[in-house]
């Protein structure tokens, strides 16, 4: 069944929200612009040395490493904002692709369980299938004595062992997917995190290296999600569609 994003998630991205928050009023503040917020990074020294037009001694003012490499390193500062823009919009693309991906498991799930509610049953209760050779076996692949076989009664309308096992295939994929998409968001919140590290801020380098990493992982997981929906997609009996034609899957 879908597993909902966990507790853990929704933490991730309410820090993920206010290092947006704080990074806007950081450059807001140092570029000396009113929104209408109290300045929360440049203390007083600062706030009035920019009204002066002194510069003063950032050491003595407080500032962190993070707000020295901004304001004395243009084309730093410029690449710290292209980076918090890409890790951003990658948070989004993950969030928009889980969605989509669970739309599909929900869907997958009602495929299954149509089949599995048509399968034939022996006497006892267990449900039975006809393989690609004709032979009645059980879901786990056993194969089922003749004497028991003549048991069944067939309507007609029963699912293959091959069609049950191909929607639980597409369902075993499906739920790798969304966890890997977890994990994706989870590694980027990593990236994300080191960016809110103004002791130790990233290099160029690291803010490059997020970037990338960044792309690949996006381009990797809506690649696979697209690579699954070329497949053969789970057919369903009328009634499971009806019970499922709420389900809207978001466009890319």
């Amino acid at each position: 069944m879908i597993r909902d994003i966990d507790l853990e998630t929704f933490s991730l991205k309410a820090q993920f929200t206010k290092h947006a928050q704080d990074f806007d009023d950081l450059q807001n503040e140092m570029a000396g612009r009113d929104v209408g917020r109290i300045e929360r990074f440049l203390n007083a020294d600062i706030r009035e040395d920019k009204i002066s037009g002194k510069r003063g001694t950032r050491k003595d003012a407080g500032l962190t490493n993070l707000q020295i490499l901004m304001i004395n390193n243009p084309a730093y500062a410029a690449l710290f904002e292209e980076t918090f823009q890409v890790l951003s919009d990658a948070q989004r693309e993950l969030d928009d692709l889980l969605q989509r991906v669970q739309a599909e498991i929900k869907q997958a799930n009602a495929a299954l369980d149509d089949k599995l509610d048509r399968a034939a049953k022996l006497p006892d209760g267990t449900k039975v299938f006809k393989d690609q050779n004709g032979d009645i076996r059980t879901e786990d692949g056993t194969l089922v004595a003749p004497e028991l076989a003549a048991t069944i009664l067939w309507r007609g309308d029963e699912p293959t062992l091959e069609a049950v096992n191909a929607d639980k295939e597409r369902l075993n994929r499906l739920s790798d997917l969304a966890d890997d998409v977890r994990a994706g968001q989870a590694e980027i919140g990593g990236m994300q995190s080191g960016m809110a590290d103004e002791t130790e801020p990233p290099s160029a380098d690291d803010l490059n290296g997020f970037k990338k990493r960044a792309e690949e992982i996006t381009q990797g997981t809506e690649q696979r999600f697209e690579q699954e929906m070329t497949r053969s997609a789970p057919t369903v009996s009328k009634t499971s569609v009806e019970a499922t034609s709420d389900l809207v899957v978001p466009k890319l």
